[in-house]
């Protein structure tokens, strides 16, 4: 014996061989796990309801009530300024002020909606949605001391107007970042509380309505009514700030979170889909690009419902509250403007309850009949145009926007509620920020053209 050892080489390549087989067949056990875990998980989410124990209930619907109050919290600020346009006109001595509301709140909720959409892999939920309330508290509050000393002759009406303007800027931009965010928060939740939210932002407008009618009603002077109105949204602001901090600490909501991320981290393994989680170490280029991929594979599977809600949004906010501000009217005080307000919002809060049919609207069914809504365009056109109108008086505005309000409610819900059961559970809340875009980008562009028509028509000078 020399004391080495003698190797088989033959043995050896055997072995690894086998090694190697016995390895890939455990990476195809553990991957086919993974994937059964990953559906099992999708499943126990998406049916919403109660597997065990473990899965918290929603008892009285408290959860849903409080999703349907929060989407009525961030819409409450901008329902104020439209819903005050009547205030503005008289301080203000604009007609256009329907327009520049309107117009300057949609451009910043656009804008804001489209980068908290390039955000989202970025900053928190939660402390996005805490941003959106310091806006809105911030333009309230401002307007409510505004209209204050405007009463007690400290500020003059310029400065009025140029505050006004600034106000909405801060809405807007609260709204944009709260609106997509609360959608893709109730899109981690079973569907029915997207619906909730798409309710209370319909459930903002008539309440606002309501408390605008009943501060002219009882308080005849019309800068201390005014003070009262956006003293009142103040509050209602206050209440979402509370319930917010209560419910994302609840035990109902942290459930649902928690199985968000656990899909998310078991889709990195399990799949080649990047969900909404971006390792730390990936450069910018290198996240940018994931997140775009991530963004076409949830349009590809949605792009019906965003087209039917960008067009609804884009009729909407060309006629509503732009030209349907300036009408002309025997009706003293503003209370046109009131009235059309009242009208679109009691009918839209009417259209959004109508999406809890049985029935569903077919994508392509949504998109024919979003185009046939252009016909009421003409239509209140006529009621407008600045040397004679040709259809005079006040029912034919009430009546068009009481049909602008409810296609409204209801073609606007019906696509936002079904986008979250057209994805896979990772992709939800990337299919909500990408519906709201949609929605505000048709805002924007409503508000556009009715400032386009504005300036042809000469509507400002009526």
């Amino acid at each position: 014996m020399n004391g080495c050892v003698t190797v088989n080489p033959n043995i050896d390549e055997a072995s690894l061989q086998e090694d190697e087989k016995d390895t890939k067949t455990e990476q195809a056990y553990l991957k086919q796990n993974n994937n059964s875990t990953l559906e099992a998980n999708k499943m126990d989410v998406m049916s919403g309801n109660d597997k065990g124990a473990a899965q918290p209930k929603d008892r009285y619907n408290f959860y849903f009530i409080s999703f349907m109050v929060l989407g009525a919290g961030f819409h409450l600020p901008y329902n104020s300024f439209v819903a005050a346009v009547d205030y503005f006109e008289e301080a203000y001595k604009r007609k256009d002020m329907g327009f520049l509301v309107s117009s300057t709140n949609s451009y910043m909720v656009c804008a804001s909606v489209i980068l908290n959409v390039v955000l989202v892999n970025k900053i928190k939920m939660h402390a996005r949605i805490t941003f959106g309330y310091v806006a809105f508290m911030i333009s309230l509050g401002g307007m409510a001391v505004l209209v204050a000393l405007t009463k007690f002759g400290v500020v003059g009406h310029d400065f009025g107007l140029y505050f006004t303007i600034v106000a909405t800027i801060f809405t807007g931009i609260g709204c944009g970042v709260q609106e997509a965010s609360y959608y893709g928060y109730s899109g981690m939740l079973p569907s029915k509380y997207t619906r909730a939210v798409m309710l209370g932002e319909a459930f903002s407008g008539l309440l606002v309505s309501i408390n605008r009618i009943i501060t002219k009603l009882t308080i005849e002077n019309n800068l201390t009514n005014t003070i009262i109105f956006f003293s009142l949204s103040i509050i209602g602001e206050v209440a979402c700030i509370f319930l917010h901090r209560y419910i994302k600490e609840s035990t109902f909501v942290r459930f649902y979170e928690a199985q968000e991320q656990a899909v998310n981290l078991q889709s990195v393994t399990a799949t080649s889909f990047t969900p909404l989680i971006v390792k730390d170490d990936q450069s910018a280029w290198s996240s940018f690009k994931e997140g775009m991929r991530l963004r076409m594979t949830v349009s590809r599977k949605i792009w019906k419902l965003m087209i039917g809600i960008l067009n609804v949004y884009l009729v909407t906010n060309l006629l509503y509250p732009g030209v349907a501000s300036i009408i002309k009217t025997s009706w003293p005080n503003g209370w046109l403007s009131v009235a059309l307000v009242f009208a679109f919002n009691a009918w839209d809060f009417g259209g959004t309850i109508a999406t809890g049919l049985s029935y569903k609207m077919p994508d392509n069914i949504l998109l024919l009949t979003g185009a046939l809504r252009w016909l009421l365009v003409p239509v209140l056109l006529m009621c407008v145009l600045p040397a004679n109108p040709i259809i005079p008086g006040e029912g034919v505005p009430i009546i068009v926007m009481s049909v602008l309000g409810f296609t409204t409610g209801y073609m606007g819900s019906t696509p936002m509620c079904a986008a979250s059961s057209q994805v896979d559970l990772e992709e939800r809340e990337m299919a909500g920020n990408l519906m709201t875009m949609c929605m505000l980008l048709g805002l924007t562009l409503g508000s556009t053209s009715a400032m386009v028509l504005n300036t042809i028509l000469g509507i400002d000078n009526v």
